[in-house]
């Protein structure tokens, strides 16, 4: 890439840079006949798009090379790194038709069901045998796996199918007998209990909860269009739901989340069958992104055809699975990436996500106009007001995504001005449409998550538990783009899945713009880094009422101490007080603030506009007037930082002395000297030493510095935001450890604000909520217990 743009002419750049969306045809054959002819861009494509430079495709011989790797592993009992092998083989191993009794696929995936079976993932294990079933019928290993894992399971009655089924098919004599034995045990398993297991295909089962809330697009002078509704909204209500008309998972995601519908990848993954790129975490959601069905030798199935009747109709329903039930897009997303090329796996996110959308185009291409479709997007696009940079960037992007597409659907995709702007247009507006779809995690301070859904809970563990939102892929949702952007914003985004939905944070009156937050809100951020990132990534200068109404986050986010010691006052530097002076003349106070709050009389006494030339200067005080040396308390905060630092690494490493405590312990002394008691920097020096604490034993002291950390964030935020609730997850978890009954006023707090953010969906975006209800549950009968028998 770095190539190809040092060797445009500069005169042409200057061009592009320059240009604006009236200019795109002209610009696009500009570059187009420069590049054409520029052997390293000819040589680019072919390596990204011609299938004998792929990196993606299938390897026989590197899935032959994993295989024995795992075996290897098989026998030294080291079954994680067995299970991981295997997986990576059968990610490489091509489907092979003919030489059905040893098909690769098949053969791989008994041996992982065989290290689940180990492991004791049953369900994982089952799956796998079934998988191995649906590409090759009669193999006898399979239905015997797969009948033995059932009668571990309790499922009895399936056992004996998949027995007698298993031995049918075996060809051996012993087989046959070994086979005939396990029938008998299990008979006798199954006159003594009636215990019968369901499973289904893993799926993220969702709540029946609808948009009720009618909405309309308007017209906004100041933000183009926006959404509003026609009555008035109550916190908590669900007011948008919809399905990506595109999406990506992100290159850092791609080993732990599915493909498909981003979620975290069971043990028993499912690779592509025609590439080596994507994971799923089903067959389903293969087959919804590569649209082809998993089984591919349905001929096999006459071999089951002298089965008794029963016998003959369960192994069909096995063979045939789910999959029958599916209902495939006309557009996959990811078929049209899966033929032997690797431009998927090395363009960034943004243009594979670009090719996706133009994948649509590629079925109406013979009756619609490729600007037509642009059109009919309907979403709006920052050309214009690019840097230079990211123009140049786009068009030639542009370029080397129809190269790419054009080597897979032919003339389909034509090369010239006319396509090549129209790709342009819609990379920016991916660039300002593009939502980031992210998923809660609950990781505890001795690292393990909640991505099986059990949370083992020991009072001498010393567990607390912290929210990490990971970020797993981009999405453009093409109503969801009609929500303008808010500092403060009135409505929440999450997803399940792959669905977006918006709730309502506050009360929304008729007529009021339902406003979502793009990226850093206040309390997070402070206005000026805020306007700055929003300019930078979604290119327009952010006018919502926290950018242009003072604030009381803002004030002292990042401010310092007054020198006076019995000053509550805020001390602001240059960049922050620029930023605020501009936003004195709307100057208000949410009714909710409370007037006797020292935040609060600091606000007023810096922006009551007849004193405001007097106290609003760099490095007085808003309050008192005094002068504060700002150089001298940089030098003494960037000292303290150096500290927390040092005790951020010995959290991540684990490795925590008392010294390492004791100097984070004075650094933050030094942090409440120089800083103001509000500043955002002191809470995240709490949070680390409540971790820290947490992480040694000590829970007392990690309790009171967490509390230590929200009482800041409650100054900052909302007390009812999000932000809050994540924060309070760690203080009950350690509550709870201390068997400190505080521990339910606070799951209590979190319950309703996780309700509000997100609805009846709150159990299944956070599973840990439900293991924290049953800890308010637990403590409640040991209360009743002590109170019922209290000691003599």
């Amino acid at each position: 890439m770095e190539t190809l743009k040092a060797a445009i002419p500069e005169a042409l750049k200057r061009v592009i840079g320059e240009s604006t969306v009236d200019d795109l045809r002209s610009t696009c054959s500009s570059l187009h006949r420069f590049l054409v002819h520029f052997e390293p861009f000819q040589k680019m494509v072919a390596e990204l798009a011609d299938p004998k430079y792929a990196l993606c495709g299938k390897s026989k011989d590197a899935a032959l090379k994993s295989k024995q790797l795992g075996n290897q592993y098989f026998s030294n009992a080291n079954y994680a790194k067995a299970l991981y092998s295997y997986t990576q083989a059968l990610r490489r191993a091509p489907l092979e038709a003919g030489n059905m009794e040893n098909n690769l696929v098949a053969m791989l995936y008994i041996n992982r069901a065989t290290v689940l079976h180990k492991m004791s993932l049953l369900i994982e294990c089952l799956r796998d045998c079934s998988r191995a079933l649906q590409i090759c019928p009669s193999y006898a290993k399979a239905w015997y796996r797969r009948g033995k894992v059932n009668a571990s399971l309790g499922n009895y009655k399936d056992a004996i199918y998949d027995l007698n089924v298993a031995k049918s098919v075996e060809s051996s004599i012993g087989g046959k007998r070994q086979i005939e034995s396990e029938l008998k045990i299990i008979f006798d398993q199954c006159k003594s209990t009636s215990t019968v297991v369901q499973h289904k295909e893993n799926s993220l089962k969702t709540v029946g909860e609808m948009p009720r809330i009618k909405l309309q697009c308007v017209s906004m002078p100041d933000k183009g269009r926006g959404m509003v509704s026609s009555c008035d909204i109550s916190p908590g209500s669900l007011v948008h739901a919809e399905e990506p008309y595109a999406m990506i998972i992100s290159k850092q995601c791609r080993e732990t989340h599915c493909h498909f519908c981003l979620n975290e990848l069971p043990a028993d993954r499912v690779p592509c069958s025609l590439c080596s790129i994507p994971f799923y975490c089903s067959n389903q959601c293969q087959i919804r992104a590569g649209g082809q069905m998993f089984r591919i030798y349905p001929e096999e199935n006459a071999i089951l055809k002298n089965l008794p009747s029963d016998l003959g109709e369960y192994a069909a329903e096995v063979i045939q699975g789910n999959d029958s039930e599916l209902e495939i897009d006309d557009i996959t997303e990811h078929n049209h990436e899966c033929q032997g090329v690797h431009w998927p796996a090395v363009l960034p996110s943004e243009i594979v996500l670009a090719g996706r959308i133009l994948a649509r185009f590629s079925l109406k291409s013979t009756s619609e106009d490729i600007s037509n479709f642009v059109e009919r997007l309907e979403l709006s696009h920052c050309y214009n007001h690019m840097p230079s940079e990211s123009k140049l960037d786009s068009h030639i992007y542009a370029m080397v995504l129809l190269y790419c597409l054009q080597h897979s659907y032919g003339t389909i995709f034509s090369i010239d001005g006319i396509s090549m702007s129209q790709v342009v247009i819609i990379i920016s507006q991916i660039k300002v449409n593009c939502m980031t779809v992210v998923r809660l995690k609950s990781i505890d301070a001795r690292g393990r998550s909640d991505q099986f859904g059990e949370f083992p809970f020991q009072s001498s563990a010393y567990l607390t538990s912290n929210v990490e939102q990971v970020r797993v892929g981009k999405a453009i949702y093409k109503a969801g783009s009609l929500f303008n952007h808010s500092c403060q914003p009135n409505v929440h985004a999450y997803f399940i899945s792959r669905t977006l939905y918006l709730r309502t944070t506050k009360v929304v009156a008729a007529g009021c713009q339902l406003e979502l937050s793009y990226g850093p809100q206040v309390g997070l951020w402070d206005c000026k880094d805020r306007l700055n990132f929003l300019k930078d990534e979604y290119i327009f200068h952010c006018q919502c009422t926290g950018c242009s109404e003072v604030n009381l986050s803002d004030i002292v986010l990042n401010a310092f101490h007054c020198v006076n010691t019995n000053c509550s006052g805020a001390v602001l530097e240059s960049r922050v007080l620029d930023c605020e002076k501009q936003k004195i003349k709307h100057f208000s106070i949410d009714d909710k603030v409370d007037k006797n709050d020292d935040i609060y009389e600091v606000c007023l006494h810096a922006l009551n506009e007849n004193d405001a030339s007097i106290h609003i200067q760099p490095g007085y005080c808003l309050k008192c007037g005094s002068y504060c040396e700002l150089e001298s308390s940089h030098a003494a905060v960037d000292k303290a930082l150096i500290t927390i630092k040092r005790l951020q690494d010995a959290i991540l490493s684990r490795e925590i002395s008392n010294t390492t405590i004791s100097d984070a312990l004075r650094s933050l002394r030094l942090l409440r000297s120089n800083l103001h008691a509000y500043n955002k920097l002191i809470a995240e020096a709490e949070d680390n030493l409540a971790q820290a604490f947490c992480l040694v034993g000590e829970l007392q002291p990690s309790m009171g510095h967490c509390k230590a950390s929200i009482q800041i964030l409650e100054k900052l935020y909302d007390p009812d935001d999000i932000v809050i609730a994540y924060e309070l997850v760690k203080l009950s978890s350690i509550q709870l450890s201390l068997d400190d009954g505080a521990a339910v006023d606070s799951i209590s707090r979190i319950g309703d604000i996780f309700s509000r953010f997100y609805g009846l969906h709150a159990d299944l975006v956070f599973p840990y909520l439900q293991y924290l209800r049953r800890e308010i549950e637990n403590f409640s009968v040991k209360a009743l217990q002590s109170n019922a028998f209290p000691a003599k």
